[in-house]
């Protein structure tokens, strides 16, 4: 949708990155507070929130007649929904223990995955046959939909259900919101497992955002073939996480770091690769983009995060580490539009994204393997 709204708006580069760095700020302000909310008032009952209150901002700037107009709305919506992402996990966490914890949430990973996919496909098929307001009305009503059925038909935790609830973690007795955020701003390992989500983030949001405009612009397709390239990204993040959590689980005994270590080495690949393939070649940027998604959703932050304070904790800290993969992220935002709307220059875009991988895989050797 870059390429269409740019064109609408009469949008620079940099303002575009400012109004994705807007919504990834938000997102990182709400990851703060969500997670220990909904672990206080209940995890149904925040996403819920959160995906209609997501839907209302959509909306709104489906009406944007300018920056600011858009700007605006959309770092409420990125701040709403953040309800929806750590909560979920939490949820889900309490369901399942720490040996197989993660194959369930590369399943949870692989549904943002395919709902990343959906928005790729369905926003695009929309925005190009109808303009880009209506992809901002009409696609995001599923995500209040969706929230509706998880009330309906799940529960925060087993015993809810009938169910024996799982082994106790020893954080459950921590509920005052400030001794749980002390318990992790104090630990060595939580922050370095933050800076590597938020190195991981930076390509992450990056490609996510750039790569259309890179092949769009630079490999001269228009819409339609530019969103055949790029989807291959999503597809392969959508199908990654569930088999990197099922072989992390049954053939590592739960370690999370070598699947990670991989991830930052195969996308590192991916990125320096970008940059010595002419973007005029479709079948090469197809693989690239493809190898590039599923090297990224092999990443094992989301699960190793939980493993650090288990269960009790689960949405608190995913919650946090998560903000450290947006204020990443946003900072990547303004950061790419200036570099490529002044300088023009997108080989140092995806050289640094690539050396950003590689120092995350060095960060990572210094974080000791947990099991709770």
């Amino acid at each position: 949708m870059a390429p269409l709204i740019r064109d609408d708006l009469n949008l620079t580069l940099v303002q575009i990155g400012l109004l994705n760095a807007s919504i990834l700020w938000g997102f990182c302000i709400g990851d703060v507070i969500h997670g220990a909310l909904s672990e206080k008032y209940g995890f149904r009952t925040w996403i819920l929130i959160g995906a209609i209150l997501t839907v209302v901002c959509n909306i709104i700037v489906s009406f944007s007649s300018g920056f600011m107009a858009f700007l605006i709305p959309w770092f409420v919506c990125g701040f709403v929904n953040a309800a929806c992402w750590a909560p979920g996990v939490g949820m889900v966490s309490q369901w399942w223990s720490q040996k197989d914890r993660g194959f369930a949430l590369g399943v949870v990973s692989a549904a943002s995955g395919f709902a990343m996919l959906v928005m790729w496909f369905g926003t695009g098929l929309v925005g190009t046959t109808w303009g880009w307001r209506t992809s901002f009305r009409y696609p995001p009503i599923l995500i209040g939909i969706f929230a509706v059925l998880v009330l309906m038909f799940t529960k925060d935790f087993p015993q809810n259900a009938g169910f024996t609830p799982c082994v106790k973690d020893q954080y459950r007795s921590i509920r005052n919101l400030k001794e749980k955020y002390i318990l992790l701003i104090t630990s060595r390992d939580f922050h370095l497992v933050g800076h590597i989500k938020g190195l991981e983030n930076v390509v992450r949001y990056g490609l996510m955002t750039w790569i259309p405009l890179y092949y769009y612009d630079k490999g001269g397709f228009d819409i339609s073939s530019t969103l055949i390239v790029t989807v291959m990204l999503p597809i392969g993040y959508a199908f990654a996480p569930p088999l990197a959590g099922f072989i992390s689980d049954k053939f590592l005994l739960s370690d999370r770091k070598p699947l990670t270590f991989i991830s930052c080495v195969v996308s590192a690949m991916v990125l320096f690769g970008i940059c010595l393939v002419d973007p005029s070649q479709t079948k090469i940027g197809v693989i690239l983009m493809l190898i590039g998604g599923i090297s990224l959703g092999m990443s094992q932050i989301p699960v190793m995060a939980v493993d650090f304070f288990g269960k009790d904790m689960a949405a608190t800290t995913s919650s946090l580490v998560d903000a450290h993969g947006y204020l990443y992220a946003g900072i990547q935002a303004v950061a790419v539009s200036v570099i490529v709307g002044l300088l023009d220059n997108w080989i140092m875009v995806f050289v640094l994204m690539g050396l950003f991988r590689v120092l995350s895989a060095i960060v990572l050797l210094f974080v000791r393997t947990v099991s709770r």
